[in-house]
């Protein structure tokens, strides 16, 4: 299951601990996506200023419908929202960047994968391109075949 291209920053390596917050992030998400939902992708961009953080994201979700698979915002659960943004400003406040790159993708199988990366941010000073959002932004586009067949399997 592929995450939105990333580029050559170095990857993260999660403790234990943060390994399991992100499962609950992972397990949780699904309750608010919509029914027929198969995939949900999150981007998030976090970056620590000495005292708190910022955070941005993209995240969008792909629905089966009877017109075929198509592709819509998404909102993560509210319930998760101190859980996702503690997880991303411990992550930037330990970076040695100050500032992290959160990709996260969740199968309505179950299954998930989540790549965080030293990024210096991109979202959260306004770009909007190939190199932060474009990837989540066109992901359907991108990765139909792989989606069609997720879909197939899943029945």
């Amino acid at each position: 299951m592929p995450n939105p291209e990333v580029d050559d920053a170095p990857t993260v390596e999660l403790t234990p601990e943060q390994r399991a917050v992100v499962e609950r992030i992972a397990t949780g998400f699904p309750s608010s996506a919509p029914a027929g939902w198969l995939r949900i992708v999150s981007r998030q961009e976090s970056t620590w200023s000495g005292s708190s953080a910022d955070i941005a994201m993209v995240e969008i979700v792909v629905v089966e419908t009877p017109d075929g698979l198509v592709q819509q915002d998404y909102d993560a659960p509210r319930d998760l929202f101190f859980v996702v943004s503690d997880l991303l400003e411990e992550l930037a406040s330990q970076s040695p960047t100050e500032s992290i790159t959160f990709l996260l993708v969740v199968d309505r199988d179950g299954s998930w994968s989540v790549t965080v990366t030293q990024d210096s941010p991109k979202l959260l000073v306004g770009i909007r391109d190939e190199s932060s959002s474009r990837p989540v932004h066109d992901y359907l586009e991108r990765h139909r075949t792989e989606l069609e067949e997720l879909a197939g399997r899943l029945g």
